[in-house]
């Protein structure tokens, strides 16, 4: 599957998660374009941190490849609302899960990726949900001081539970692409685990 790329920074879409975002540069016009004619979904992979070439060796298109994330998020447009200006402001949801097997800059403006989804493998469900508790518990604890009480707008889907956790403590860069590129659900929750706070990682 072909699919159009629009990198812009250390940020990991997740399934479920809505973002929105400002489309300015004349090649994401035309991206955006494509888009919203075909239905189809674009990619918006994490661009890694990285040490800077040398200014006289530096390729800017050969350097993001070689930090842009392997596995991303199919993200599906929602909503684009037009400026004066001829720049956009869209909202995207993400879906399934892909892996890049090769990057093409040639043929469009924007770079597009010849990509295969990957979806999780299966998790034993009492597992899953034992440890989603766990690092619920601690989320809604966690960021109380900042967000306040959260607790109703947790999604009811597994999946989503653990974008919804994510996505609100703001892991991006290396730290959102690990969560990404978890093999199974509960190894997801159990990353997740790591950055609120749960030790225990067996059902009681």
């Amino acid at each position: 599957m072909e699919l159009p790329l629009f990198p812009i920074g250390e940020l990991v879409l997740l399934p479920g998660m809505a973002l929105p975002l400002h489309v300015f540069e004349p090649r994401y016009r035309e991206l955006l374009g494509r888009v919203r004619t075909s239905g189809e979904a674009f990619g918006i992979p994490c661009v890694l941190p990285g040490e800077q070439p040398p200014a006289d060796s530096r390729n800017p298109s050969m350097e993001i490849e070689a930090r842009i994330a392997k596995v991303g998020t199919l993200a599906h447009l929602t909503h684009v609302d037009y400026l004066p200006d001829g720049t956009a402001n869209i909202g995207v949801v993400g879906g399934e899960r892909y892996e890049i097997i090769s990057i093409d800059h040639n043929k469009f403006p924007y770079a597009t990726a010849e990509v295969r989804t990957w979806p999780l493998e299966p998790s034993d469900p009492q597992w899953v949900q034992a440890m989603a508790k766990k690092v619920l518990d601690r989320f809604l604890i966690k960021i109380q001081p900042r967000f306040g009480d959260v607790s109703k707008d947790v999604p009811e889907d597994m999946l989503l539970k653990a974008s919804f956790v994510a996505a609100n403590l703001r892991l991006g860069g290396l730290e959102g692409q690990r969560i990404l590129e978890s093999k199974t659900l509960l190894e997801r929750f159990e990353i997740l685990s790591e950055f609120v706070g749960v030790e225990q990682r067996t059902l009681n």
